[in-house]
């Protein structure tokens, strides 16, 4: 085969722009033309969304302001609505949001609604916990479950009355009127489908809506849109911007881009402006199994690097091995930054969070949380409330108080809403209305002093001296005194929330800061999942199926050395997903990451087998394959 057939062809770095001119051929308000962009790695998604956003501004800025209507711009993340926010220009028509904030924007005031909805949602919650507590053994689990039920049972009475709700997208919603995160979708998806007036509000308030990384979007509130377009056709354009392929958390809609929907235009931009020609080729090839669409790398594209380091997974010092790795990618590629483990031009992907734990140091917080497949997957999200309420605001407010920081300690308790500064407390102390703030900090600082202090040790603290309100989940774990008096938890592995957390919070609560570096990108290290839309100079992915211990992916599986399953085979028969499918997204993810150079770094059962598979699925070239002799 010619060696030309690993390279990516090339096209003028313009190819795509009739993509751009088609879209806004659908911006016109009743045009009915509503569209789904496909554009896969280093396509320049966002830079068609702010042409897109720029086309609007200048049709119909004006009339928009007058007429009190906005265009909604939805994303995934945080950052995600940072970075567009960075890329156009402020103007009053943009309301640029996380769907979080704009599912939230959308229901608050109907507190009837949600609390009628609380009602019909409640009780079957209600009863799982009650099965999971009968069929369940004594210990901290049980005693948290059953606190969990009487909640459960004093929510239902205390909706009894109307209610008004309430709800932060970036903060901790502990309060009994308090909608948490997944409510917050779901409630909006039922509201959205089910009741005209809702759908005819946003229509009004919104003539065009844009979805950003709409493969991860909430199936159920993609699908609420896709019912709003149909009904709503004449008066909305709705804009989806993703990539089926880069389909990572498990909530996204799996159909989308399989199937077109019914008078839905859809367009594929094909150009890769990221990548070298060697890289994109990869990426072309790991998506021939899957949906066979092809990118072409810009004209004039560096031929780039791919290597495969194929090692055994036995009697290996893995850090050591890898620091080995970087130091041949770096000769191999004539790139000394390989070597340099604070550039924020590399990257090391791991596949899971237990690979990042074990080499920073939460291995031990980490094992616990990962007890619950739930917890597991919101981690992967950014979306545990509880992990964050941990690192994002406990923590800061331990390091402010071992280090007497008192400005930010108040910035922290006022951020957060501290019951200790509610206007009450403050005038029952008008003496001095700080008093009670500064004697909880007190017995706050005395607890965190020791470096051995357990995670329950400080949320006692916390809940005990009202400094902070604590997550509704962890609520269970500080009802009362009894608490610390259940037995030990029995043997039998319990995989609930509750289960993985009464674990989680025996464990040394400065963890934490590693767990914090970590998730703030202040490490070389970050997971296969969590890169989605990054881009670095040089890549280093390392696979390890046995250190991950997960069951979603496998590349064991996926390169040949280990037999998929006979249930597999039958859902893979059946035309459905496997872990196979999530494996092959996931490869293509980490593998278009990279700028220049990219190491896969593979730790197997079967080297043989591994190699003779990346050869034959043309994923690598002879040369590309490197093994263990070649590094000692």
């Amino acid at each position: 085969m010619s060696e030309e057939f690993y390279f990516a062809e090339t096209k003028p770095i313009d190819h795509d722009s009739s993509i751009d001119a088609s879209i806004h051929e659908c911006l016109y308000t009743g045009s009915g033309k509503s569209f789904i962009t496909f554009a896969g790695a280093g396509s320049g998604k966002t830079y068609s969304l702010k042409k897109a956003l720029d086309f609007l501004k200048e049709k119909y800025s004006g009339d928009f302001v007058r007429q009190g209507k906005q265009i909604a711009v939805v994303t995934f993340t945080n950052n995600a609505a940072d970075e567009i926010k960075d890329r156009i220009e402020q103007n009053a028509i943009f309301a640029v949001s996380t769907i979080h904030s704009f599912c939230w924007s959308a229901i608050a005031g109907f507190n009837e609604d949600i609390r009628k909805w609380y009602l019909e949602t409640i009780p079957s919650d209600l009863a799982q916990v009650e099965d999971e507590e009968r069929r369940g053994r004594a210990g901290k689990a049980s005693d948290a479950r059953k606190r969990t039920i009487i909640r459960l049972n004093e929510k239902i009475k205390w909706l009894a009355e109307p209610r008004t709700f309430v709800y932060d997208p970036n903060g901790v919603n502990s309060s009994q009127n308090s909608l948490s995160h997944a409510d917050v979708l779901k409630i909006f998806s039922n509201f959205l489908t089910t009741k005209p007036m809702m759908a005819e509000v946003i229509v009004n308030k919104f003539p065009f809506i844009f979805i950003d990384e709409s493969q991860d979007t909430n199936k159920e509130v993609v699908s609420a849109f896709f019912e709003l377009q149909k009904v709503k056709s004449g008066k909305i354009v709705i804009g989806l911007f993703g990539d089926s392929m880069q389909r990572i958390f498990g909530g996204g809609e799996v159909e989308l881009g399989k199937t077109e929907p019914n008078g839905w235009k859809t367009f594929n931009k094909e150009m890769n402006h990221r990548s070298a020609r060697r890289i994109v080729g990869l990426g072309n090839q790991i998506r021939s199994e899957d949906d066979g669409r092809n990118q072409y790398a810009k004209d004039g594209s560096a031929e780039g690097y791919v290597r495969y380091f194929l090692l055994p997974h036995h009697d290996l010092v893995k850090q050591d091995i890898e620091e080995k790795i970087r130091k041949v990618m770096a000769e191999m590629t004539g790139d000394l930054d390989w070597t340099d483990t604070k550039s924020e031009e590399t990257a090391i992907l791991l596949l899971e969070h237990k690979m990042a734990s074990r080499r920073l140091g939460f291995d031990e917080l980490w094992e616990r949380l990962s007890e619950s497949p739930k917890i597991k997957d919101r981690i992967s999200e950014g979306d545990n409330a509880e992990l964050n309420f941990f690192s994002d605001i406990v923590f800061p407010l331990a390091d402010a108080s071992r280090e007497k920081r008192r400005a930010d300690l108040m910035s922290i308790l006022r951020n957060n809403k501290s019951p200790l500064l509610e206007s009450s407390i403050l005038n029952d102390n008008k003496d001095d209305p700080l008093s009670p703030a500064r004697a909880a900090e007190h017995a706050f600082r005395s607890v965190i002093s020791n470096d051995d202090v357990s995670f329950r040790e400080v949320l006692e603290v916390l809940s005990e001296q009202k400094l902070l309100r604590i997550p509704e989940k962890l609520q269970s774990f500080v009802s009362g005194s009894e608490y610390n008096e259940v037995e030990e938890e029995s043997d039998e592995k319990d995989d609930s929330e509750i289960a993985a957390w009464a674990g989680a919070l025996e464990t040394d609560f400065f963890q934490i800061r590693n767990y914090k570096d970590y998730a703030d990108g202040n490490s070389i290290f970050r997971t296969h999942q969590g890169v989605k839309g990054n881009e670095f100079e040089r890549v280093m992915v390392v696979m390890d199926d046995d250190e991950a211990g997960g069951f979603l992916f496998s590349y064991e599986q996926y390169f040949g050395a280990k037999e998929i399953s006979k249930a597999s085979q039958k859902k893979q028969d059946a035309g459905e997903e496997i872990g196979l499918d999530r494996t092959r997204r996931l490869f293509y993810v980490t593998s278009t990451r990279a700028k220049s150079s990219l190491a896969h770094v593979i730790y197997t059962s079967d080297v043989a087998k591994v190699k003779k598979n990346l050869l034959a699925k043309k994923f690598a070239r002879e040369d590309e394959v490197i093994e263990l002799d070649s590094l000692l």
